[in-house]
Order: structure tokens, then sequence, then C-alpha cells
């Protein structure tokens, strides 16, 4: 889902290239209709990973339409044969040795730039200015140096991936989550998101806890987020936090959105939170362990702030994490305190 997000930008500034074409998206199965119910895209083709017959149902409903240009800004082989099947004008993609087996334009992917404006890149072959906008911007911006207390440069205004314009329309789906859950929403409310895909990039679930206590105590809502599989933690820390609502599993990505989009703060892992975050405009503590910022995927909202252990050497172990350390230490994230989260918090929130 994180990944899905970060092509935003890429999205937005297809819209803003093309606004008498129809964009459609193919994604994986359940994320598309975040990005319709936001105006993002306006067909979504989905998909189950390794389910031929959803691929093969996605290109029929595909070759209905006829496709002017398709970008990818997934590079995996299996995309590329995707790809080979749909007719269309242009196909763009990032350069690599066999792309030429599958597409006629080609974009180097630049490393200098955050993940959302390289997708977002792909666009250049297109627009002149936005080219040159990108290559200025990975000249002298950078994107990747937090300062003294963890906060990340904003994005550009015409790279950003914010949609809270688009998620303010809906007050009644707010409202409805808030009756329904018994929210308060009183002007002080926290989301915190412990779970992550990889295990790696979990911070304690201590830390999680003794943060949500520090929060509560000084007045705020504390409320337990997460997506299916993720319930389980979600509710061991809720239940360790003194009036803290657990809703993970029970609220699906566009809820999940309305209530980060009204909190003050959200505080989670290098994760599709954050990301989603950076969507709604709302303030981010993210924590940051296996993972690290310059290999391009940090959280690209206005407010983000992240907290890390830098003097590491084993940083970064991978590219996503693993599902288990691969020192049996874990050191990245347990050196890292609620003391130092709760700090990065209050400033966000001030």
């Amino acid at each position: 889902m994180g990944d899905l997000l970060l092509s935003i930008p890429l999205l937005k500034k297809t819209r803003e290239l093309f606004p008498e074409e129809k964009i459609g998206l193919v994604c994986r199965k359940g994320f598309g209709d975040f990005l319709i119910r936001n105006g993002a895209v306006d067909f979504v083709f989905e998909i189950k990973k390794g389910d031929e017959e959803s691929y093969a149902q996605a290109l029929l409903e595909i070759s209905k339409f006829s496709v002017r240009n398709l970008i990818s800004p997934h590079q995996s082989f299996r995309t590329g044969l995707f790809c080979k099947k749909i007719k269309a004008e242009s196909k763009v993609s990032f350069s690599n040795w066999w792309t030429f087996l599958f597409f006629n334009k080609h974009i180097k992917r630049d490393l200098r730039l955050p993940d959302a404006l390289r997708q977002m890149s792909l666009l250049s072959v297109f627009d002149e200015k936005l080219k040159g906008e990108l290559e200025a911007y990975a000249r002298y911006e950078k994107p990747f140096e937090s300062n003294e207390f963890g906060k990340l440069p904003s994005p550009p205004s015409w790279g950003d991936m914010s949609l809270r314009s688009e998620l303010m329309k809906d007050a009644e789906t707010f409202e409805r989550l808030k009756s329904t859950y018994g929210l308060e929403y009183k002007g002080k409310t926290v989301l915190i998101f412990p779970g992550s895909v990889w295990a790696t990039k979990r911070w304690t679930c201590q830390g999680f806890i003794d943060t949500g206590r520090k929060l509560v105590n000084e007045g705020y809502e504390v409320i337990i987020m997460g997506g299916p599989g993720e319930e389980l933690l979600a509710e061991k820390v809720a239940s360790e936090i003194p009036r803290a609502k657990c809703l993970a599993g029970k609220t699906k990505v566009f809820e999940s959105a309305q209530l980060i989009m009204h909190a003050n703060l959200v505080i989670g892992n290098d994760s599709a939170s954050a990301h989603l975050a950076a969507v709604c405009d709302t303030p981010l503590v993210a924590v940051f362990g296996p993972t690290v910022l310059n290999l391009g995927y940090r959280p690209w909202g206005q407010t983000s702030y992240v907290v890390e252990v830098k003097e590491m050497q084993c940083r970064p172990c991978g590219k996503h994490g693993h599902n288990e350390c691969p020192l049996k230490t874990h050191a990245c994230m347990k050196e890292i305190s609620y003391q130092d989260v709760i700090k990065a918090a209050h400033q966000a929130l001030s």
C-alpha cells in the first residue's frame, strides 16, 4: 500500500498534463477504491499477485479502452510482460537492460530523488518544465537530511502527495466513525500504528505502550490503528494504555484516512501509515530501524519527523527490512527510547 501511495504525485501530475484523458490504474486487489474515491484515478483494474486469471481478466478489461499512454513505475520483468500485452501509443518505464523489449520511452531512475519524485519523473518525457524542476531539485535540495529534531524537508508544491482537499469533502464518513466507535476528537487526538508488514521495521511493543501512556497523561486521546493481520499486536498495545481505543482491522483505507486527517498526530513505523499521513497532511512521527532515508522511501508529508539511530553501521540491512534481524539483536529499534519519540511528537504537535 505504501508504494502505491507514493505514486500519488505521478497520478496528480498526469491529471494536470492530460486533463481531457481518463486515468486507469492497475494495482493490487483492495487498494484501488481509495484512489477512485479521492479522484486520483477514474478506473481501477485490480489483480491478485501470482493469480494468472486475475492478470488475464485485467488485460481483458483494459483492451476495451483506447490507451494513449502507458506509464509503468514498477520495474519487474513480469510487469514488463504484462505491459507488452497492452496496446498503447507510447509506453514509458525506467531504463533497464530489458525495457526496450516492452517500452518505447525510457527514463533513468534518479536515486538522488525521493521515490515519490522518481515515479513522477516518468512524465518528464511529456513535460520539459517538469524535467527541469526535477533536475534542479535533485541538484540543490537535501530531502533525506533531517534537522536536529528529526524533521524532514517538506515536499515542493509541484510534487506533493496531499489529497486532503478531496478527503475533506466526505464529512459524513468521519462523523459516522466517531459515533460508531465512541471517539472524542476534541483537538487532542493521536493515532498510533504499531504494525508493519516486516517484523524488523516494527518498533518495540513497549516503546509504543510507554509513548501512548505518556500522551494519555498529557491529556491526549490515543487510538491504536492497524490493518488486517495486525489486530493482536494493536490490541496488546491498547490494553496497556489507559482509555486507549483499538480500531485495528475495523476500518477500510478510506476510513482510516478520515481518522488520520482529523487527528493531531500520527505515530508509526516506516510503513504505509506514514505515507497515509502524508496523503492527509497530518503531522507524523515515524520510527526508522533497518531502513534508512536515502533509500528514497521517506515519508513525503509537509510535517514529517523521523526518529532513528543514525550511527549504526549495520543500517540498512535491506531495502524493505526482514522478518528477523540478521544480527539477532534488533538494536536499531531497541536503542530508540520512548523519550526520543515523545520529544519528536512534542515538536510535531507544537
